[in-house]
């Protein structure tokens, strides 16, 4: 069901998420199905996506990706075995490209696991959900030291847009694990995110020492 507003995520209409990158995959190659494979993490629109994070752990159920376990620090991705991972399926002439995960089981679309890992944290996140068929999913949203925010479970799923944000606006998600159950399997397509360039750790090399570093060094080069 719908996050209250005391939770750390809240549930969001999709439209509401302003000021946000939009991944369309549109910039990666894809094909009709079963759509591209790709074995290794792929790179769209500024974000990352693969299987899992590292640290995780993925426990099938029949058709289906499980993941548990508390990813290590920092967030960092894993593809998972060759032809389990992602694939990216050109869906039709209006939706363009799709990313989906591949399952455990050979042939299986949209029942395995999808990870995404931002460039920087962002406060909001969104997708349009494709396909599916009243199945659930699990959204585990994490910290960039792998700590996790909080988990919202998705039931019953329907093709549509998903919206979310922090209760107070912190710009602290720095990876999205998402897996499912659903009979049809899913897809995802529209993700948006805070376009936010920098890094936390860059940030802070900015304060205090990193600055007057700078200053120094710049006045050594003039001279």
């Amino acid at each position: 069901g719908a996050h209250t507003a005391a939770m750390p995520i809240d549930q969001v209409p999709y439209a509401s998420l302003g000021g946000t990158k939009v991944v369309t995959f549109g910039d990666v190659a894809g094909s009709a199905l079963p759509g591209t494979n790709y074995d290794g993490i792929v790179f769209s629109g500024g974000a990352s996506f693969a299987e899992r994070f590292s640290g995780q752990d993925n426990t099938p159920a029949g058709a289906f990706d499980v993941l548990s376990g508390r990813p290590t620090d920092p967030l960092a991705l894993t593809a998972g075995p060759a032809n389990q991972n992602l694939s990216v399926i050109h869906y039709n002439s209006s939706q363009g490209n799709v990313l989906a995960g591949l399952g455990p089981v050979p042939g299986t679309i949209g029942t395995g696991a999808v990870s995404m890992l931002f460039p920087g944290s962002t406060a909001q996140f969104g997708f349009q959900l494709i396909a599916s068929n009243g199945g659930m999913a699990t959204l585990d949203f994490f910290m960039r030291d792998g700590s996790l925010i909080d988990s919202i479970v998705l039931n019953p799923l329907a093709g549509d847009f998903y919206g979310f944000r922090r209760d107070a606006g912190q710009q602290d998600i720095a990876g999205i694990s998402i897996f499912n159950n659903d009979p049809d399997g899913i897809a995802f397509d529209n993700v948006r995110y805070d376009a936010q360039a920098v890094p936390e750790p860059g940030m802070l090399a900015l304060l205090g020492l990193g600055l007057a570093g700078l200053a120094t060094r710049r006045r050594g080069t003039a001279g």
